[in-house]
């Protein structure tokens, strides 16, 4: 099967703990949830005004974290696809995000040379992980 939906290069790439969700992070600054099957429909979230390099599910399937260029992280329920969190989260694009596998804290990486720990609920940063070289 042929899935057709992006307009621009695809950056990254998750499924969700059941695998019946693929999410797909894009150059289009788009994020597409695709139902794993052969008939390869997908909705679309637009919510980044940059590529979408980082896609994440948490531990229970429930919500969708996100990392752009634009160097926000983004939350989403996944059911309904709504936006419900937005975190500050770097000075240059974010090339990584990940859920904990509790799904209690955010950890992203980006070209600021910086790894961060957040509090996925307070969305405040725990810590700072600095380096000379870009990550990734």
């Amino acid at each position: 099967s042929k899935f057709v939906g992006h307009t621009g290069s695809v950056y990254s790439i998750t499924f969700n703990p059941t695998g019946t969700l693929i999410a797909t992070g894009s150059a289009d600054h788009t994020v597409r949830l695709w139902q794993n099957d052969s008939r390869g429909l997908s909705a679309t979230i637009k919510s980044h005004s940059g590529p979408v390099r980082a896609c994440s599910f948490s531990f229970d399937g429930q919500y969708l974290l996100t990392g752009s260029d634009d160097k926000y992280l983004k939350i989403f329920t996944v059911h309904n696809r709504k936006h419900t969190s937005t975190i500050a989260a770097h000075t240059n694009w974010i090339r990584a995000a990940e859920f904990s596998p509790d799904s209690r804290l955010i950890v992203s990486a980006s070209d600021d040379c910086t790894v961060k720990l957040w509090d996925s609920e307070q969305l405040t940063q725990i810590s700072l992980f600095d380096d000379k070289a870009p990550i990734l």
